[in-house]
C-alpha cells in the first residue's frame, strides 16, 4: 500500500440509501456518552488513512474518550459500511481510464478491503469465541449461584427450624417468667401492704408515746408546780410564824424592861421602907421568878414550834425532791420509749428499702431476660401471644 491519501476522501461520504438505513438508528439517538457515530466513522477513515487497522483501543485513543461498549457497535456499523463504499468505488472500472481514479488506488482499495473483510472475519471469530467462552463461563458461574442458593435454602430451612425451637422455648420461658413475675409481684404487694400497715402501727404508737410524754410532762409540770406551792406556802407560813414569834419575844423583852423598870422605880421610892417592904419584895421576886419561868416556857414553844417548822419544810423538800426525781424517771422513760420508735421506725425504713431493692432487682432482671429474649427470637414477635405492653 503505497498511495492510501486519497481513500479517506472517497469513503469519506456515503454512496447508496442502503447505507444510510444501516446507520439509521445511530443518526436518530446521538450517544449519551459523549461520542458520536460520525466521530467512530471519521476516526476509523483517519485510522486506515494511516495504514493501521481499526480497532476500539485506536478509536478511543483517536478520540481520546469513549467506552469500549459505545465504541464496539459504531465500529461494527463503519465495517458494515465499507464492502458498499469498496463498491462504490470498483463500479467506475467499466468507464474509461480517464474517467475513474488510477488502477493503484483501486487496487490498494481492493488489497485494504481484503485485509479488512480477513480481519473483520478473524474479529467476528474471536468475538463469538470470546461470546462462546463468556456464556460458558456465565453457565458456570449461573450453576455455581444455582448450588449456593440450594445451599443457602437448605440452611434457611435448618436455620429456621432451630429459630422456631428457639421461639418456642422463649415463648415457654417467658410464660414461666412470666407466671413467676406475676407470683413475685403479688408477694411485693403484700409485703408493701404489711409494711404499710406497719407503718401506720408504728406512726399510732409514736403519736399515742408523744401523746402520753406530753401528759407526763404537763402532770409532772403540775405535781413540781404543785410541791413548790407547797414550799413555798410552808416558807410563807413559818417566816409568819417566825416573825410572830419574834414579835412575841420583842414584846416579852420590852415588857421585861419595863418591869425592871417599875421594879426599880418600887426600889428607889421604898428603900426607905425597906423593911415593911420586904415581903412585897420577896411577892415581886417570886412574881420575876415566874415571869422567867413563863419566859422560859415560850422559848421552849417557839424552839419547838421552830423544830415542827423546820421538819416541816424537810418533808416538804424531800416531796419536792421526789416529784422531780420522778418527773426525771418519766422523762427517761419516755426518751427511752422514743428512742425504741425511732429504732423500730428506721428498721422498718430499712425493710423498705430492702424490698424496693429486690422489686428494682427483679424488674431489671425482666427487662434483660425479655432483651434476651428479643434478640434469640430474631426480632420475630411471639406467634398465637398479644403483646403485654
Amino acid at each position: 500500500m503505497t498511495t492510501t491519501d486519497n481513500i479517506p476522501v472517497s469513503v469519506s461520504s456515503p454512496s447508496s440509501a442502503a447505507t444510510r438505513s444501516s446507520t439509521h438508528r445511530f443518526a436518530r439517538r446521538p450517544s449519551t456518552r459523549g461520542v458520536q457515530l460520525e466521530d467512530v466513522l471519521t476516526a476509523a477513515d483517519e485510522i486506515v488513512a494511516k495504514g493501521q487497522k481499526p480497532t476500539i483501543e485506536r478509536v478511543r485513543q483517536h478520540l481520546g474518550s469513549g467506552s469500549p461498549n459505545t465504541v464496539s457497535p459504531m465500529l461494527d456499523v463503519w465495517f458494515e459500511r465499507l464492502p458498499q463504499r469498496l463498491a462504490g468505488l470498483a463500479a467506475p472500472q467499466a468507464r474509461p481510464q480517464l474517467d475513474g481514479p488510477p488502477l493503484a488506488v483501486l487496487q490498494a482499495a481492493e488489497q485494504l478491503w481484503d485485509v479488512a473483510r480477513r480481519e473483520a472475519e478473524q474479529v467476528q471469530v474471536q468475538k463469538g469465541e470470546a461470546d462462546r467462552r463468556e456464556i460458558e463461563l456465565q453457565r458456570d458461574a449461573l450453576a455455581q449461584q444455582h448450588a449456593q442458593l440450594q445451599q443457602r435454602e437448605a440452611t434457611f430451612e435448618q436455620s429456621r427450624t432451630h429459630l422456631d425451637k428457639a421461639l418456642a422455648v422463649a415463648e415457654q420461658r417467658l410464660a414461666e417468667k412470666e407466671v413467676g413475675w406475676h407470683a413475685q409481684q403479688q408477694e411485693s404487694a403484700r409485703i408493701l401492704s404489711e409494711t404499710a400497715a406497719e407503718v401506720r402501727r408504728l406512726r399510732k404508737a409514736q403519736e399515742e408515746a408523744l401523746t402520753s410524754k406530753e401528759a407526763l410532762r404537763e402532770k409532772s409540770e403540775m405535781a413540781l408546780g404543785a410541791a413548790q406551792r407547797d414550799a413555798k406556802e410552808a416558807e410563807q407560813r413559818h417566816d409568819a410564824r417566825t416573825r410572830r414569834l419574834l414579835a412575841d419575844i420583842d414584846r416579852e423583852r420590852v415588857a421585861a424592861r419595863q418591869a425592871m423598870a417599875d421594879l426599880k422605880k418600887e426600889q428607889s421610892a421604898r428603900f426607905a421602907e425597906q423593911d415593911t417592904s420586904r415581903a412585897a419584895l420577896e411577892a415581886a421576886r417570886q412574881a420575876l421568878q415566874a415571869e422567867k419561868a413563863a419566859r422560859t416556857d415560850a422559848a421552849a414553844s417557839w424552839s419547838r414550834q421552830e423544830q415542827a417548822t423546820q421538819i416541816e419544810l424537810a418533808t416538804l423538800r424531800e416531796r419536792a425532791g421526789a416529784a422531780e426525781q420522778r418527773a426525771g424517771d418519766l422523762a427517761s422513760q419516755l426518751m427511752h420509749q422514743q428512742a425504741q420508735v425511732e429504732r423500730e421506725m428506721a428498721q422498718l425504713r430499712d425493710s423498705h428499702a430492702a424490698t424496693t431493692a429486690a422489686l428494682r432487682q427483679l424488674e431489671a432482671r425482666e427487662a434483660r431476660d425479655e432483651v434476651d429474649t428479643g434478640k434469640k427470637s430474631s426480632g420475630r414477635p411471639p406467634r398465637g401471644k398479644k403483646s403485654s405492653g
